[in-house]
């Protein structure tokens, strides 16, 4: 019962720390794309964070919050891109945390 209750406690405080950075990113996401400009060019940071979105969804949360503020700084294109890179990772990382929780809690790990 105490290593359950730990799985759950890692969850709980995981998601803790998720949620209060999706707000942000979703508050990044509108000022980008306020501001972001075809004309200019195209963040590079933005196809990184859609591309680890995927392989390493951590990493394509901290990318695509990376690139979100380049593009309000720059003006730069590509805010479409890191939002939707943005939100994937969030929806990839959470779903990796309940199925570790589930694991944790079934004892498919041991």
């Amino acid at each position: 019962m105490n290593s359950e209750l730990a799985a759950v406690g890692v969850f709980v405080l995981c998601v803790a720390i998720l949620i209060p950075l999706a707000i942000l990113g979703y508050r990044q996401s509108k000022r980008a794309r306020a501001v972001s400009d075809d004309e200019i060019g195209s963040s590079f940071l933005a196809g990184v964070a859609f591309l680890f979105a995927f392989l390493a969804s951590p990493l394509g949360i901290l990318f695509a919050h990376i690139s979100l503020r380049q593009i309000i700084r720059t003006g730069v294109s590509g805010a479409r891109l890191a939002t939707a890179a943005l939100w994937i990772a969030y929806a990839l990382t959470l779903l990796q945390l309940v199925a570790l929780l589930w694991g944790s809690l079934t004892g498919y790990f041991r």
